[in-house]
């Protein structure tokens, strides 16, 4: 068999930034519904212990497949092993499996499911605000609803193995995209419950019980029609998801056996996310308002990290395949400053905008001074978070690549770790706002502690590189600093003169370009590679050329 010809670490870089330019403008617009999907639930449900446990109950599913059954990391390790029969068009194989991947996960689900079902009610009812007397009424709803959105879980296990099959043929438009289609359904949900069933209690035990059936069964409805548009795509790429015996494939075991790390690391990662919003419980309307500000992180990092660590994984697999180690130190330093170029600014507005960007969502029920201020507190502390999870993404993936699943473990340890023992002096020290606040700060410094940790295990590997990392990230600490300072002066200014909703989306929209067209011209001035980069991959998707077959 010939042997590929090496590419230039540049032209992987752009084919994989092409490719993330799809993934993120898709990305953008499921996460931009998932964003009206959270400000729905509090217009609709508000700052209520209905409200907490509506938005905890329907996590859960999404929490039990990404985080016991390892989710988009055991995705992750998919896409390697699809790759080397998509390149050799060996669909039988690629179906064999996907399907015994997909097989595994659903036998795995039927043990973990009544699990959570036990538990993850009973831990949100421990954490219910401190004299309502509803812990009991409150467990028993959170019962009912997670019985209702059970089913869920398969769907994100089909959900997840056709987005691996699709981003092994790198096909990524749909697989970011489909989200968007369960976001749509669950506010259409929220919108008939609002208009059929009026304003929610304040009160669980007066909440009726078709509010509680359309609430659970429209939202797996919605769920389910997202599962089945991505099985849709994995059929158009040339894979027919079917769940088989995976336990009698070698090829599917020998996978499984590398990804029991990483089911270990989703699954702390996701003991980490249940314990934040059962304390945030202990706020009444605070783990609606610390998800809303969730939303608007996963959306910085879905725009800046996601898209470059998604679309460089084929590309950093099959360069490890090759026994190219120069190529992908430099593959692995490009995606990682090429991150970090959008998640750096990112951060910083979040952080400078945040009491504009907390009512621009916080509308209905959620819409009062308090209802903001806590989704301001929580938005200003998990700002840095972005930071953290750009750098962790990236040597996750890059770990990935090279079959490594025992380093990311490590790091989610020491991120859980941290962020647990944060949580845990908030709860002791603070209340209300302060503790929400402490909560997100808790997740940010858990998150930057990991990604440090994970950094230094790779950055101790002695493997090749032309390219270095300090040079790009002094040129984008830079000009975010330059783009801060208009930015901050610019929102003040707006802030005093305009009011209101309206007032406050302005401000976002005037001090965005403003501080996009300051980072550009800044980020042009320091020469930095990066800008060039993204412009040229615009409206571009890179090729396989001929040297790859």
């Amino acid at each position: 068999m010939r042997r590929p010809s090496a590419r230039s670490s540049p032209s992987w870089a752009e084919d994989a930034a092409g490719d993330s330019v799809t993934v993120a403008g898709w990305t953008v617009v499921s996460r931009v519904t998932g964003l009206v999907r959270i400000a729905a639930i509090g217009a609709v449900l508000g700052p209520t212990v209905l409200g907490n446990t509506f938005q905890f109950t329907n996590s859960l599913p999404n929490l039990l497949y990404y985080g016991l059954l390892g989710g988009s990391l055991f995705t992750s390790l998919l896409v390697p092993a699809l790759v080397h029969h998509v390149d050799g068009r060996d669909r039988a194989a690629a179906e064999r499996i996907a399907g015994g991947f997909l097989g595994i996960a659903m036998a795995a689900l039927l043990v973990v499911g009544p699990l959570a079902l036990l538990l993850g009610p009973a831990l949100l009812a421990a954490m219910a605000p401190h004299g309502t007397g509803t812990a009991e009424g409150q467990e028993g709803v959170a019962r009912l609803l997670f019985l209702m959105f059970v089913p869920q879980v398969f769907c994100y296990a089909v959900v997840g193995t056709a987005t691996a099959t699709m981003n092994a043929h790198r096909r990524f438009a749909l697989a970011a995209a489909a989200p968007a289609m369960e976001n749509v359904g669950i506010i259409a949900v929220l919108a008939l419950t609002a208009a059929l069933m009026g304003q929610a209690p304040a009160r669980l035990d007066a909440v009726p019980d078709g509010e509680l059936l359309l609430l659970g069964l429209g939202t797996t409805g919605a769920v389910a029609a997202h599962a089945a548009l991505q099985w849709w795509g994995a059929r158009r790429a040339g894979v027919t998801l079917r769940p088989s015996a995976g336990w009698r494939e070698p090829e599917v075991l020998a996978v499984i056996r590398r990804a029991l790390p990483s089911l270990g690391q989703a699954g702390v990662l996701a003991v980490q996310m249940v314990v934040l919003l059962a304390a945030a419980n202990h706020v009444r309307g605070g783990v609606v308002a610390f998800q809303m500000a969730l939303s608007f992180i996963y959306l910085a990092i879905a725009i800046g990290v996601t898209p470059m660590a998604v679309s460089a994984l084929p590309w950093l697999s099959r360069l490890f395949v090759r026994e190219q180690p120069g190529e992908f130190r430099d593959m692995f330093t490009r995606s990682l400053s090429l991150c970090l170029f959008v998640a750096v600014p990112a951060a910083v507005g979040s952080m400078l905008l945040a009491p504009q960007l907390s009512r621009v969502v916080a509308v209905g029920r959620m819409g009062s001074g308090a209802g903001v201020a806590a989704i301001t507190a929580c938005l200003v502390a998990l700002a840095t978070s972005i930071l953290g999870t750009a750098v962790f993404q990236i040597c996750s993936y890059s770990s990935y690549a090279r079959k490594d699943t025992r380093a990311p473990l490590v790091g989610a340890v020491v991120q859980v770790l941290v962020c647990l023992a944060g949580t845990g002096l908030s709860l002791a020290l603070l209340d209300g706002l302060s503790l929400l606040a402490g909560l997100g700060a808790a997740y940010s410094a858990g998150s930057v502690a990991g990604a440090l940790t994970l950094w230094l295990r790779f950055h101790g590997r002695s493997l090749p590189g032309r390219t270095r990392l300090l040079p790009s990230l002094a040129r984008t600490l830079a000009a975010a600093g330059v783009m801060a300072v208009p930015v901050w002066l610019a929102s003040r200014a707006l802030t005093a003169a305009l009011s209101g909703q309206s007032g406050a989306a302005l401000t976002v929209l005037v001090c965005a370009v403003l501080g996009i067209g300051t980072y550009a011209a800044a980020s042009s001035a320091l020469r930095a590679p990066e800008l060039g980069l993204l412009l040229r991959s615009v409206g571009r998707r890179g090729r396989l050329r001929g040297e790859l077959t």
